[in-house]
């Protein structure tokens, strides 16, 4: 069974070398974060801990320059190391992180 949560935050980047994205420029970013498990007690994970997790991470992200986080902020970079913090903090989870860039870009990350 596979549950999850949706979360956003806001960011600006630029991704060095690119003749479009080269430039500073921002995005509302949605992640979507899916647990898949066994059902124990009722539930594959409770959702508040999956969402106070992932909150917590990204407070680090929103409003700020993702340049100063990662070196090429790109969608997919920004979804594996989401899913490398969340992964240090909930182990032993199948888990995959989708990182919405706009309304019409994301990457995932499986792990």
């Amino acid at each position: 069974m596979k549950v999850g949560v949706i979360e956003h935050f806001d960011s600006m980047h630029l991704l060095p070398g690119h003749p479009k994205c080269g430039v500073p420029h921002g995005h509302t970013y949605r992640v979507e974060v899916a647990v898949e498990g066994e059902v124990k007690n009722g539930m594959v994970i409770d959702f508040d801990v999956l969402k106070r997790n992932l909150r917590e991470l990204l407070k680090a992200y929103d409003h700020t320059d993702l340049n100063k986080l990662l070196p090429f902020p790109s969608c997919e970079n920004i979804a594996s190391e989401l899913l490398a913090k969340l992964k240090a903090r909930i182990a032993d989870v199948r888990m995959s992180v989708k990182v919405w860039e706009g309304e019409a870009k994301w990457a995932e990350a499986e792990g």
